[in-house]
C-alpha cells in the first residue's frame, strides 16, 4: 500500500509540476547577454560607461502587469515581452533601437547604484495621481544641464535622442 501510495503522489506532483511550468510559460523562458553589434550600437551615446558584460536581456516581462509594448530595465538587466524580444536589437526598426537605448540608461543607473525601482516609482506615481499631466519623460534640453540633472526617465529618453541625433551627446561630456 505504501508504494502504491508514494507512487500516486510522485506522478502528482510531476503533473502539478508540469502544469506549472505551461502555466508560467518558464519552459519558454530564455535569456542572453547583449551582441557585439548592440554593444557597438550603444557606444557612440554610453561609450564604456556601462559594463556590457553584465546585461542580460529576458524575453519575460519583469512585473505580471506589463504592457506588451513596454520595456522594463529595473535591476540592471532587460525585461521585454515574447513578442518584442529580439535576438538582436542592432537589426531591429528604429523605434525598438530606440527603446532599447532608452532602456539601456536605466541599466547604467542601476550600474551606478541609482535605485532605479524606487525612483522609477515615485515617477510614475506622480504620472497617475496627476491624472497624467505630469510626464516624467518630458524634458526641456538645456546647454550645458549636466545628464545627472534630469530625472531617471528624462535620462533615458536623452539618451534615446542622442541615438537619433537630435541633441548632442551629453552623457559622455566632462
Amino acid at each position: 500500500m505504501s508504494k502504491l501510495w508514494y507512487r500516486l503522489t510522485q506522478k502528482l506532483k510531476a503533473r502539478f509540476i508540469s502544469n506549472l511550468i505551461v502555466f508560467f510559460k518558464i519552459n519558454e523562458f530564455a535569456y542572453r547577454g547583449l551582441t557585439q553589434a548592440e554593444i557597438e550600437m550603444a557606444r557612440p551615446v554610453f561609450g564604456n560607461l556601462i559594463d556590457y558584460s553584465q546585461v542580460r536581456i529576458f524575453n519575460i516581462p519583469y512585473l505580471p502587469w506589463q504592457p506588451v509594448n513596454i520595456f522594463i530595465a529595473p535591476n540592471g538587466n532587460l525585461f521585454v515581452h515574447q513578442q518584442n524580444y529580439c535576438p538582436d536589437y542592432s537589426i531591429c526598426p528604429i523605434h525598438l533601437k530606440a527603446i532599447f537605448i532608452h532602456e539601456l540608461a536605466h541599466i547604467l543607473q542601476h550600474q551606478q547604484h541609482t535605485n532605479v525601482i524606487f525612483k522609477g516609482a515615485i515617477l510614475q506615481l506622480g504620472y497617475y495621481l496627476s491624472f497624467k499631466k505630469y510626464n516624467p519623460y518630458h524634458y526641456q534640453f538645456i546647454s550645458g544641464k549636466a545628464f545627472n540633472d534630469y530625472n531617471i526617465e528624462q535620462q533615458g529618453d536623452i539618451a534615446r535622442d542622442i541615438f537619433l541625433k537630435k541633441i548632442p551627446n551629453i552623457i559622455l561630456e566632462k
